[in-house]
């Protein structure tokens, strides 16, 4: 489900997303197994670990001005190749407001392992933001896909306060942001989900 963007979420978006700063490296090196290193996530209520296995991937078209090629606003037009279908990972963001670190999962702005460092979000907040890091954020899935490395791709939901925030990050279950998005449908509290052309690899733990 996709919703027209108020112009105060616009504001509120583009000017945490520009805090964020300059450009930096993601790069890591493998640790063994072939792991390049692992995250957070939550599934039905309980914190899973992702253990990622390559790095992302960046599907143009659509056309990116970011460094990464991601893309904020719009899908992949190619997938990447996989054994099943291609599971979502929906990425919480929270806007305005600064959560506790224990409650994100990528804390560093345009640094977390085989994520891309900076996306164009300029399809939604428009010209001027083409190049931002990646902001702190944390994950949450329905498919568990368990010891089996697959692509996933991502969508982003915007959290704008934090008793919303605190709401999602108790329940760690995205039955409650759809029941959240239900209630909200002037999205005063939370986007509706945003597409993106950014796939992630890892398998779930």
């Amino acid at each position: 489900m996709h919703r027209a963007f108020n112009t105060s979420f616009i504001v509120a978006v583009a000017a945490a997303l520009a805090a964020c700063g300059s450009d930096s490296n993601n790069s890591v090196a493998p640790l063994p197994g072939g792991v390049l290193g692992s995250t957070p996530g939550w599934f039905n209520g309980d914190v899973v670990e992702f253990d990622y296995t390559a790095q992302f991937e960046c599907k143009n078209p659509p056309a990116a001005g970011s460094t990464s090629g991601c893309e904020l606003g719009a899908d992949a037009v190619t997938m990447p190749r996989a054994n099943t279908a291609i599971p979502v990972l929906y990425v919480l963001v929270p806007m305005g407001f600064t959560p506790p670190d224990s409650t994100l999962h990528c804390p560093t702005p345009g640094n977390c392992v085989a994520h891309p460092h900076d996306a164009d979000v300029s399809r939604v907040f428009g010209p001027g933001t083409e190049k931002n890091l990646l902001p702190p954020h944390s994950h949450i899935i329905i498919d568990a896909m368990n010891h089996q490395t697959t692509p996933w791709v991502l969508e982003v939901i915007g959290v704008k306060d934090r008793p919303t925030w605190d709401n999602i990050a108790a329940t760690q279950n995205l039955g409650q942001v759809r029941l959240l998005q239900l209630a909200d449908p002037k999205n005063v509290h939370l986007t509706d989900d945003i597409s993106t052309n950014i796939f992630l690899f890892f398998r779930v733990r």
